[in-house]
């Protein structure tokens, strides 16, 4: 979804604000947001196509907040968690939700 996309429904005055998730992998700096459509995740992308990057929760903050959305959830991932002691692969994330 493309931020002007994004801005454009939020504005719309439906009352429908769209569910943020905010991505976080383990042992990397930036934050990766997506946005929930039609259940299904799309990521934020300019409008040259390259995906949204974030420093800081208050940078997301800064672009969230004027256009209504209030919270987002955080979701770490670590992919180097690979293995349970199972021997089964795991999927180790954890989510939370962040007021901004």
């Amino acid at each position: 979804m493309k931020l002007s996309q994004l801005k454009h429904w939020t504005r719309a005055g439906n009352g429908a604000i769209p569910a943020c998730i905010l991505t976080s992998y383990a042992g990397c700096s930036d934050y990766l947001l997506e946005v929930e459509y039609k259940h299904h995740l799309e990521p934020l992308k300019t409008e040259s196509g390259d995906m949204v990057k974030f420093q800081s929760i208050e940078q997301v903050r800064e672009l969230l907040r004027p256009l209504g959305i209030t919270s987002v959830t955080l979701r770490v991932i670590d992919p180097y968690d690979e293995f349970s002691p199972d021997g089964q692969l795991s999927h180790c994330r954890e989510d939370m939700t962040i007021a901004l």
